[in-house]
């Protein structure tokens, strides 16, 4: 299951409508790792055989079904100006997290 806050998205919207086509919805990923290692993140992307399909909120939103399965749930906020709390030097963007860590 994935779960996303009300700040998410309206970015979530914003990041479709800029990056997306018509068949394109948003993909959580395991993305590579920095300091601490690999995490999630979010791509824009089309569909693939493998993938579970949500729609929370108009927003169509994707994810390996392997990755799900090992994840349990996922929650996607967005914070604003929070140092410490995402990555980049102005600590805004979008948080994942797993009801599992991924530790690959």
């Amino acid at each position: 299951m994935i779960q996303v806050t009300e700040d998410a998205l309206t970015k979530l919207e914003e990041l479709l409508r800029s990056e997306g086509g018509e068949q394109s919805a948003i993909r959580v990923a395991v993305m590579g790792g920095g300091s601490k290692g690999p995490g999630l993140g979010l791509v824009v992307d089309e569909a693939g055989e493998e993938d579970q399909r949500y729609d929370v909120g108009g927003i169509p939103l994707i994810i390996d079904r392997g990755l799900i399965d090992y994840c349990g749930s996922v929650t996607i906020d967005f914070t604003i100006g929070t140092e410490g709390k995402c990555g980049g030097a102005s600590g805004s963007g979008f948080l994942i997290v797993p009801e599992n860590p991924v530790n690959f």
